[in-house]
């Protein structure tokens, strides 16, 4: 022992053998805590080893024993190539979570970490040459505890899998090593199917048991060359690599089917099924940010199509579900600032021809362009801002309409739409009316229109609300009929003032199957329910005029105008629409021909010879020019060729006398062709048949002959529409009156209820009160009162019927008019101090009430 350590005290345990000569100092750590420590020879013979690592081997008896001998196990897991390293070079080993299998309290092997330094030392030449110095210390808990939490921050707890962040940075690298070998990479995700459903039923264990095998169903269909992560609750994700689309899919199928196996559950099965929406690079995006996104598009798709379908995204990354957001964020703003307007859809009468109603639908530019309002109400209603667009529009439409009644004109009405989010409010009448209060203007001046699905709803409810808004003068319209999933018995039971037919149909009519009889059957259904029809999507001169001859009481669409300004809409109201008086139900002024041949100079001389006759003409060089002329203009009589290219007049001219019956039709031919004329005759297709060279006077007496022929026929149908208009008005007025009645007899059953609840309250009034009619015949009289007089034994009871100064003998003869006054009377031993109040001010009552205020004892005589 040198003089540095003379002064050390001697080691606590003599049990322990002396240090080697020279480190008598390691004694200090004989006894340290979870500080080990050893010293071996070059021979890996033990001849130090400190009571920790004693305890950390489970063995005491090591001095003097080769490490082979005494510790084979720990020999064995690389510990002596280390040791015999640091003996060969002479430099210090230094290891950190060293991992070494030790035996445990109960014998059996345990998993330990140990950090150690092995440090060559130098002996004395009696022992042989250097040695190492081992110092270390257990780690096993800082490092089960350090890759624990490593394990969660990468890991999902309940399943094992990765979680969404290890998952996105292995997505990463599998796209970076894509784009170097160029091999696809696809990326899924699965959602389980009404899982929360399955959760209630199952309980909060039996459903992280199924969580966990389904987990475990998907590794295994998977395959392990595929990545599959938890993306919180019951939504998985899935990476594969390498393989092509179609075989991805199939792999795709293959873990659909295991997670749909049944699962057991108190003896019962459970099933689960799942949807998947894939999306594969470069196709759906280059980044994970955007492949992750392109999953989730068609997962919604695939949720979309139901349980258990598989989608994938054939979108580009800048898709219109973004677009939806970025319009989104700009509506937000344009109703903070100043960033919307309206746009007015004139509706023209078909009957004045004036403009009866603007449409108002709202407008926002974004990036250049007009958002169609459909989309900003589509989008406005996924942000939440629903309501306040609606209420926008409401407002700002008023404040319009107040301009334009200051302009006179008073009878137009503005028509705005009613969204989901308005009807589900408790207050949406009072709102309403709020709105047009601040503007100025009556509630007659508004049409609200619907949505043909909102009838879906509560229909009892929303006849309620409905019937409260329309008795207050606003209009109720039902838009795009014929679409949706209205009933009509709920059409029948809603207050519905008109019925817009959708553009849908006006788009075939008159030449498209069974349009035309679609919206002829829906004008008749409207008007016999007492309602206007609108026709919505006009866009031609032949359209138009098909819904006048059909009673449609009113247009709107491109062809009467489109959408405009407010500024543009004012101009309009001012000129009027400019719709041609041949288009209204009544006034059919001036002809019009329609002259067909392939021969331009026989046209020509056609339209020189009858254009002083008054007639608007129109002309054609073949059947297929005439059909497109019919479709957009009114034809009164048709003058074909027979022979022409492609289609011979009478062939055109059935067409036409299928598509336009009412057209007065002359075939002029050079050719006579007897057998094909006269089964056109026959069959009805032509009027007259006319040959070249004609005779000017003769022909012009034919077409006036066609068109007065003509004439008395559109008379007859102006008388028709004349009397199916009648109908139509009876009919409105009787829904009218229908409408009255039901509110009035709705008032009657209050006011009886409110009697009756008058009557039982005065009745148990502790004061006897009476009432007379003018005359003074008493018609009324509380408990109280009859109680008072049949106790007296007067009149026997019989309040009723009786006259007042039977009664009271002594009142004032006459009654003081329009004032009350208090009188008294005896009544047996009673003293009666009675008040008496005229009735009739503010209401039709006539007569009096009596109240008696005081009963006292009379004073004996």
């Amino acid at each position: 022992m040198n003089a540095a350590t003379s002064h050390l005290p001697a080691p606590m345990t003599p049990s322990t053998p002396p240090c080697p000569e020279g480190y008598v100092a390691l004694e200090w750590l004989e006894h340290a805590p979870g500080f080990v420590a050893f010293v071996v020879g070059p021979d890996l013979v033990f001849a130090h080893a400190n009571d920790a690592y004693k305890r950390l081997v489970g063995r005491a008896d090591l001095i003097g024993l080769p490490m082979e001998v005494a510790l084979p196990e720990v020999a064995e897991q690389g510990v002596v190539a280390l040791l015999k390293s640091a003996l060969t070079t002479g430099e210090p080993v230094v290891h950190r979570a060293w991992p070494v299998r030790l035996p445990g309290p109960d014998g059996a092997p345990q998993q330990r970490y140990v950090d150690f330094v092995a440090q060559p030392v130098p002996h004395s030449e009696s022992q042989g040459g250097a040695g190492l110095l081992i110092l270390g210390s257990d780690v096993t808990m800082e490092t089960v505890s350090q890759r624990d939490l490593q394990f969660t921050l990468t890991h999902d707890v309940l399943t094992g899998l990765p979680n969404h962040a290890l998952f996105r940075d292995r997505l990463e690298h599998a796209l970076r090593r894509a784009a170097r070998v160029q091999h696809p990479v696809h990326v899924a995700a699965l959602q389980l199917d009404l899982f929360k459903r399955v959760h209630a039923l199952v309980g909060r264990e039996g459903g992280e048991h199924i969580l966990v095998e389904i987990a475990r169903r998907i590794e295994r269909a998977a395959g392990p060359d595929v990545t599959v992560a938890r993306d919180g609750g019951d939504k998985f994700l899935l990476l594969l690599e390498g393989t092509q689309q179609p075989q991805a899919a199939v792999r795709i199928e293959d873990i659909v089917r295991a997670v749909a196996e049944p699962f057991e559950h108190d003896g019962h099965g459970v099933y689960v099924t799942c949807c998947v929406g894939a999306a594969a690079f470069p196709l759906s995006g280059a980044t994970a940010e955007d492949l992750l996104l392109a999953t989730d598009r068609a997962l919604a798709c695939s949720q979309e199509a139901g349980a258990g379908t598989q989608c994938w995204d054939d979108t580009l990354p800048a898709d219109g579900g973004l677009d939806r957001m970025r319009i989104g964020f700009a509506l937000r703003e344009a109703l903070a600032g100043d960033g919307l307007s309206l746009r007015y859809r004139p509706r023209v009468d078909l009957v004045s021809g004036a403009i009866c109603a603007v449409e108002a639908t709202v407008c926002l530019d974004h990036d250049g362009a007009a958002v169609p309002a459909a989309t900003l109400l589509g989008v406005a209603e996924e942000c939440g801002l629903g309501g306040a667009l609606a209420d926008w529009v409401l407002r700002r439409a008023a404040a319009h309409a107040a301009q334009w009644r200051a302009q006179g004109h008073t009878a137009l009405r503005v028509g705005v739409h009613l969204t989901a989010r308005q009807l589900a409010m408790c207050d949406l009448e009072g709102t309403i009316l709020l709105a047009l209060a601040e503007a100025g203007v009556p509630p007659t001046c508004l049409d609200l229109e619907l949505a043909e699905n909102l009838l879906a709803e509560d229909v009892d409810r929303l006849a309620g609300c409905l019937r409260a808004l329309r008795d207050k003068g606003i209009r109720l319209g039902l838009d795009g009929f014929g679409t949706g999933s209205s009933s009509l018995v709920n059409l029948q039971r809603l207050p519905i003032d008109v019925l817009k037919i959708d553009g849908s149909f006006i788009a075939r009519v008159p030449d498209g199957d069974g349009a035309a009889a679609v919206v002829d059957a829906i004008v008749t259904m409207g008007h016999s329910l007492g309602m206007r029809v609108v026709a919505d999507g006009v866009e031609r001169e032949g359209q138009c005029d098909f819904l006048a001859r059909h009673m449609c009481d009113a247009v709107q669409g491109d062809f009467v105008s489109g959408p405009v300004p407010f500024d543009a809409m004012t101009a309009q109201l001012q000129t009027g629409p400019g719709l041609a008086p041949r288009l209204l139900r009544f006034n059919r002024t001036q002809p019009t021909l329609l002259l067909v041949d392939d021969e331009t100079s026989i046209v020509s001389s056609l339209r020189r010879l009858l254009r002083g006759d008054g007639y608007r003409i129109l002309t054609a060089n073949s059947g297929r020019e005439g059909l497109k002329l019919l479709e957009e203009h009114t034809v009164d009589v048709i003058v074909s060729d027979q022979r022409m290219p492609e289609m011979t007049g009478v062939e055109f001219l059935r067409e036409v006398r299928r598509l336009y019956p009412d057209t007065v039709r002359i075939v002029l031919s050079g050719y006579t062709e007897l057998q094909t004329v006269t089964d056109a005759v026959n069959g009805g297709a032509i009027y007259k048949f006319l040959t070249k060279p004609w005779d000017d006077e003769q022909l012009r007496s034919h077409i006036q002959e066609a068109v007065a022929y003509g004439a008395m026929a559109n008379e007859n149908r102006v008388l028709t529409l004349e009397v199916r208009t009648a109908n139509q008005k009876l009919a409105a007025v009787n829904r009218q009156l229908e409408s009255v009645l039901a509110r009035q007899q709705s008032d009657i059953e209050r006011g009886e209820i409110s009697l009756d609840i008058v009557h039982e309250a005065l009745d148990n009034v502790p004061v006897p009160v009476l009432a007379s009619d003018d005359t003074g015949t008493i018609v009324l009289a509380n408990r109280a009162a009859h109680g008072l007089f049949a106790a007296q034994g007067q009149v026997q009871g019989a309040v009723l019927g009786c006259e007042l100064r039977q009664l009271f003998p002594g009142l004032p003869e006459p009654l003081p008019e329009g004032s009350s006054f208090a009188f008294e009377h005896r009544l047996g031993e009673h003293r009666l101090h009675a008040r008496m109040q005229p009735m009739g001010n503010g209401t039709q009552s006539r007569g009096w009430l009596i109240v008696i205020e005081q009963d006292r004892m009379a004073a004996p005589a």
